[in-house]
């Protein structure tokens, strides 16, 4: 059922898509609006022939350069909501889990890649603004080796994503995200709406409540789960914070879910409680979030060594690269304990 939005007095209906390829085209040419200006996509069906990547062709390739020091590539398929999903869309994605798996199959997607960039001089003046003195095929190697994701774009919900994603944790579950993006039109005026923001897309939802029947699913993910294919360092942090928040308050649990490992205090459990904190593992660094305003986070990281990054509802994440200035982490761990112990937050 369409639905409408309203801005500056007018009405802007939504756009029904019933022809994948005119999504296709929407999500194309409004890649910039919809991922961000520092990330690159490539709309494959233009350039790539099936034959040169073995029959496998998504949509388009993204390359995410939001965070220069954790790149991300992405293979994106672009669907509609009314397409069957054990027929259409389950297959196709199960495809591009084979094609990550196979050494030759990533080798000819770097090559062809490559000559996108040497093919085109626009491509390749912004690749070089954003990744620097960098060599464009090794860092097309790199980023395709060590960071394959794939981006489902679709133009509304379909229950079966959270069935499949919470069964097969690691395909589904470690690999893919949905985006939902929605498309508005009044005369010549158009609206996009994109679902989660492109920028948060690495963070779950650690604000919502969780429910009894989520606590359940939960147990299907590991903290070995989020560890695996990040760095030493990165292991050796998490240990390291864990140890600073059992310090703190030594009835706090760690709850693995898809996207992040909760930290919740099991002598105040509630069935719809929020977790106090929620900590985001990637390759190279670790975001945490907390029950802080960016102000609040910044007067006790006086150092600004930690990045802080807000988020609505009075709260925000702290990105942790390294054990410098550790004291101030101690600090912002117990201060936080202490702000949330004697309060459940619904």
């Amino acid at each position: 059922m369409a639905i409408s939005v309203s801005l500056n007095g007018e009405n802007f209906e939504q756009v029904l898509y019933t022809k994948e390829d005119a999504f296709e085209q929407l999500v194309a040419q409004n890649a910039q609006t919809i991922f961000s200006d520092k990330a690159i996509y490539i709309d494959t069906k233009k350039k790539v022939n099936t034959s040169s990547l073995g029959g496998t062709i998504p949509d388009g390739f993204l390359i995410d350069l939001t965070d220069p020091d954790d790149p991300q590539f992405y293979l994106v398929e672009v669907e509609l909501q009314n397409h069957d999903f054990f027929n259409h869309i389950f297959p196709q994605i199960t495809k591009f889990f084979a094609f990550y798996r196979d050494s030759k199959q990533r080798h000819k997607l770097i090559n062809t890649m490559y000559e996108f960039f040497q093919n085109d001089s626009v491509l390749t003046k912004k690749l070089k603004d954003l990744i620097g003195p960098n060599e464009i095929y090794k860092f097309l190697k790199d980023i395709v080796d060590n960071n394959q994701n794939i981006l489902i774009v679709i133009d509304g919900s379909k229950p079966e994503f959270e069935e499949i994603i919470d069964t097969y944790t690691d395909t589904w579950g470690k690999m893919v995200i949905v985006q939902i993006v929605n498309h508005f039109k009044q005369d010549d005026n158009n609206i996009l709406t994109v679902k989660p923001p492109f920028a948060d897309i690495k963070f779950g939802d650690a604000i919502s409540p969780s429910s009894e029947k989520d606590a359940v699913k939960d147990s299907l993910y590991t903290e070995e789960f989020h560890l695996e294919k990040c760095s030493e360092t990165v292991k050796d942090i998490y240990d390291k914070l864990k140890n600073e928040f059992l310090k703190a308050k030594s009835t706090l649990i760690f709850n693995p879910v898809q996207q992040f490992i909760g930290v919740r205090d099991k002598s105040r459990w509630h069935p719809h409680r929020n977790n106090i904190a929620a900590i985001f593992v990637q390759r190279k660094k670790l975001w945490v979030f907390c029950w802080f305003s960016e102000n609040e986070a910044n007067k006790i990281l006086e150092s600004h060594h930690h990045k802080v990054k807000p988020e609505e509802s009075e709260s925000c994440y702290v990105e942790i690269c390294d054990t410098n200035h550790w004291d101030e982490i101690q600090k912002l761990v117990s201060k936080l304990v202490e702000k949330t112990s004697g309060s459940i937050k619904i």
